[in-house]
């Protein structure tokens, strides 16, 4: 096990002085980012945090609320996943009178950096995650200076873990067997990352109709891209450039579907005659979409409102053990898909 170092200690085998130590360790500015990165690298290698139990009888809570998000700012403005949440959230917290701090990420380290920063820098009393993947080492840094969160999507690994949740392997198998229903056999499935919560219970609930329904898995027809338009677009070009037959798509987002509609279209197919395609999430966009695409509801706004709501239970200390609610899902038909 990694030897715990002393500030001192740590600046040291940084080559810097107590002090830059301190501002990165607190999140403050006026540190040089290669500076900082070579701090934050000890602070990681030797397993350093500080006393913020010790440090929380002197010091008033800041009123802030961290919310993590592995996309960068520009990425964001067209995640519309992440702007309903971030509306649900926002609202609750606002009336409870917190201010939300919004950390966005470009990388996956500077993703990690963040997570390091606002577990160990003082300057928020809690934060809620979202982009969590499997056996996600980034919460570690929260659990070992004990700043409260909740995740967005069930952490594996991390059983006494804040969290809510839709529920996505049931809204994933509603949606295959109602393709399937339908006749479809040559079902699309682009999901996302394959370490990601929310695609691993998407693609078991995919799995889950085929087995139930006696059809047998094509695994070329399971691809993990990033919940985006693009990766949508890009997808479906491709296997209908490799001349693989194709009656039906249902992606993991509503973007990825509304990308691989698009290509469907520019291709000379008919969406919801020649190919169904059903998305996820039920985003406002999704009724206007041409056409009105069929996809799985959650409700996002009211999400983000209880991710807010379990935090401040858990700051308040009124509740004892793991806090976690899971939203059921809907099915919700529309003009995007229909008999094979």
């Amino acid at each position: 096990m990694p030897q715990k170092l002393t500030i001192k200690e740590i600046a040291e085998l940084a080559g810097v002085s107590k002090a830059t130590v301190s501002r990165v360790i607190n999140g403050k500015p006026g540190v040089n980012p290669e500076t900082r990165k070579k701090v934050e690298q000890v602070i990681r290698t030797h397993s350093y945090a500080p006393n913020l139990v010790a440090r929380g009888l002197s010091l008033r809570r800041t009123g802030n609320i961290g919310l993590i998000v592995a996309h960068s700012a520009k990425r964001l403005s067209s995640h519309l996943f992440f702007l309903e949440f971030l509306q649900g959230v926002s609202r609750y917290l606002t009336e409870k009178g917190f201010r939300l701090t919004l950390t966005t990420a470009d990388s996956e380290e500077d993703y990690e950096s963040s997570c390091l920063n606002m577990a160990q820098g003082g300057f928020v009393d809690g934060a809620i995650i979202l982009g969590i993947r499997k056996n996600d080492r980034r919460l570690k840094y929260f659990l070992k200076t004990g700043v409260p969160f909740v995740t967005v999507g069930k952490p594996i690994g991390y059983p006494k873990a804040d969290y809510v949740d839709s529920d996505n392997q049931s809204g994933a198998k509603m949606a295959t067997e109602y393709l399937l229903r339908l006749g479809h056999k040559e079902i699309l499935f682009i999901n996302g990352p394959r370490d990601h919560v929310a695609s691993i219970a998407r693609e078991r609930g995919y799995r889950e109709a085929f087995n139930a329904h006696g059809v047998a898995i094509k695994d070329q027809y399971i691809v993990h891209e990033d919940f985006s338009f693009e990766s949508g677009y890009a997808t479906v070009r491709t296997v209908l450039a490799q001349g693989r037959k194709l009656s039906a798509v249902f992606a993991a987002s509503d973007l990825t579907a509304m990308g691989a509609a698009t290509a469907l279209k520019e291709a000379g197919f008919r969406v919801g005659k020649d190919v169904s395609v059903i998305g996820f999430d039920d985003i406002p966009y999704a009724s206007l979409f041409d056409p009105p695409l069929t996809t799985v509801h959650q409700p996002i706004q009211e999400m983000g409102e209880e991710a807010g709501r379990l935090l401040l239970l858990r700051l308040r200390g009124e509740v004892q053990g793991p806090l976690n609610k899971t939203f059921r899902t809907q099915l919700i038909i529309r003009e995007s898909t229909r008999r094979s």
